[in-house]
């Protein structure tokens, strides 16, 4: 436990500056986590027994978060629908690798999962990038309010469940996590988001259900990583943060909450 904490303690410490910094640290940061995710994603498809082509996904990931770190700085590439050019790339070579494999459901699912891959973690922890895009007045407290949101709720379904955890969410999945757990996460998680509507002043009534879809969307994702573990055979995708795992077990919650505040972001600017 002192491991977690003081490890986790640093990392929100340095995620914090990134956030308020911006800019081309944000993008290399974002860049290599997203590197790092996709070697674990790699890994835990090869202990499910799926094949796939890492360096083909490293390049095509890190091009997609350059090209979007280039966009949103107003050079090259000013242009949307990048994500169905990466998709229709990734198809394509993919495709050409496995030509000569024969023809069989392992193929198919290894070629879908290279797809897969370029959304899991590539496109959606981009997000991260688009919503630290938005006006100076309102990009850096978006994402500040989606991580607050996600940390708090993580915290709060830790806590709680610990404390009071009586009934199982999903045991199958995660036997350990319970509806109890879920609950008090969602609830700590618009908790620390009325905390940042009052001290940041952002719409009240906005931030309190971004929150709480926030949440719900957080606790989704973390659900979801599990079963991609589960599914593997495996307990942690990594080692990134000691006592925390890998990047896919530190920021599973953000794949599916970043999103959402993004797209209702729009509704308040």
């Amino acid at each position: 436990m002192k491991t977690r904490i003081i490890s986790g303690t640093i990392g929100v410490v340095i995620f914090l500056f990134l956030i308020l910094k911006g800019g081309a640290l944000l993008a290399a940061a974002v860049g290599l986590l997203v590197a790092l995710g996709t070697w674990e994603l790699s890994r835990i498809a090869e202990a499910a027994g799926i094949r796939l082509y890492f360096p083909l996904l490293l390049v095509v990931n890190l091009l997609y978060v350059l090209t979007q770190a280039l966009m949103l700085n107003g050079h090259a590439f000013a242009h949307g629908g990048l994500e169905g050019l990466f998709s229709v790339a990734i198809l394509i070579f993919s495709f050409l690798l496995h030509l000569k494999q024969g023809i069989s459901r392992e193929v198919l699912l290894s070629i879908l999962f290279h797809l897969f891959t370029l959304v899991y973690p590539g496109i959606l922890f981009t997000y991260t990038l688009w919503l630290r895009a938005f006006p100076e007045s309102y990009g850096w407290k978006l994402l500040l309010l989606a991580f607050l949101v996600i940390w708090g709720s993580d915290t709060g379904a830790y806590f709680i469940g610990s404390a009071w955890g009586k009934t199982p969410l999903a045991p199958q999945i995660s036997p350990r996590k319970s509806v109890e757990g879920a609950l008090g996460g969602v609830c700590t998680g618009v908790l620390a988001g009325v905390l940042c509507a009052l001290f940041f002043k952002l719409p009240f009534f906005w931030t309190v259900g971004t929150s709480l879809l926030a949440s719900i969307g957080g606790e989704l994702g973390d659900l979801f990583e599990s079963l991609l573990k589960r599914i593997a055979g495996v307990k942690d995708s990594g080692s990134f943060l000691p006592g925390h795992g890998g990047v896919l077990d530190r920021f599973d919650s953000a794949f599916f909450a970043l999103p959402i505040v993004y797209y209702l972001a729009w509704l308040i600017i």
